[in-house]
């Protein structure tokens, strides 16, 4: 099948995008607001390989040109022409129905991320099921990572529609079903209370293609994309000090968790710029 279109948003989508054999006849799109560059990336791509490329909301009867639309991050009920459309979710459905399932799956360290296709209701991520699979995972791993397998089962699944190797729809039953609850700012907060295994592990769930986790530093809040856990120490009355910094190593501050300690590789300023640490005596929070 030649004659399809895409509704494709942020580093899932322009991931799509590109591994896709043959491209689409249009693309549907919009800033997801992730806090990436994916959305540009998107653009570019439809317009260094000619493919027509809308804003959400700004496009014309595009549909009747299709017989058939791939969605992939999109953030928005679809309402009309629901046959024509076959939608891409991050889980192994009917698990982590709703928001950020990878970043649900991670945090709870689940051994397996999960990717499924199904043509939509007017209900959140529900219809008639086509196709699911699983990838088991290792620990720790970054979220572009698992995005990029999320990613490769999707290509999987898109070459099982096209060519027609689906031949009956997945029955499931109601106990299997799980919800995953929308993210906000409050969300990305480190507790560094917590083990340095889990706040690692968080850091990672949070990082490109989004922002970071965050904390405050020096009463500013500030987005950490990359850290790594140092030997332990056996710090007296740790419960007063945790959040505190140890030492620096070459600009990389060494934090005492609630157990173990984390080294800090990458932080940023809320405008972007590296954040400097010199000094010992600050406390994370």
């Amino acid at each position: 099948m030649n004659n399809f279109g895409l509704f494709v948003t942020g580093y899932k989508g322009f991931r799509f995008l590109e591994m896709l054999p043959t491209f689409p006849v249009f693309v549907v799109t919009y800033d997801n607001q992730e806090g990436s560059d994916c959305h540009e990336r998107i653009i570019n791509f439809c317009a260094e390989n000619n493919i027509k490329c809308y804003e959400h909301k700004k496009f014309d009867d595009v549909l009747d040109s299709v017989e058939m639309v791939f969605v992939v991050g999109w953030q928005f009920l679809i309402k009309q022409n629901l046959d024509k459309f076959v939608v891409f979710h991050d889980s192994y459905l009917p698990e982590r129905k709703g928001f950020c399932p990878v970043v649900s799956s991670l945090l709870d360290r689940s051994d397996y991320i999960g990717a499924s296709c199904f043509q939509p209701t007017q209900e959140l991520d529900s219809g008639s099921l086509l196709s699911r699979r699983k990838k088991k995972i290792k620990y720790p791993i970054k979220i572009k990572d698992a995005f990029d397998y999320v990613v490769e089962m999707y290509v999987e699944m898109f070459y099982d529609i096209v060519n027609s190797n689906l031949t009956k729809l997945i029955s499931i039953e109601d106990d299997e079903v799980s919800y995953t609850v929308w993210r906000d700012e409050e969300d990305l907060r480190i507790d560094w209370g917590k083990p340095s295994s889990y706040i690692k592990q968080k850091i990672y769930s949070l990082g490109y293609p989004y922002k970071g986790s965050t904390t405050l530093y020096d009463e500013n809040l500030i987005y950490i994309q990359d850290a790594e856990i140092v030997p332990e120490l056996n710090i007296c009355n740790r419960e007063d000090h945790i959040g505190k910094i140890w030492k620096v190593e070459d600009s990389n501050p060494i934090i005492i968790c609630g157990q173990g300690m984390l080294k800090i590789l990458k932080a940023n300023e809320t405008n972007g710029d590296g954040v400097i640490f010199n000094t010992i005596r600050k406390r994370f929070k």
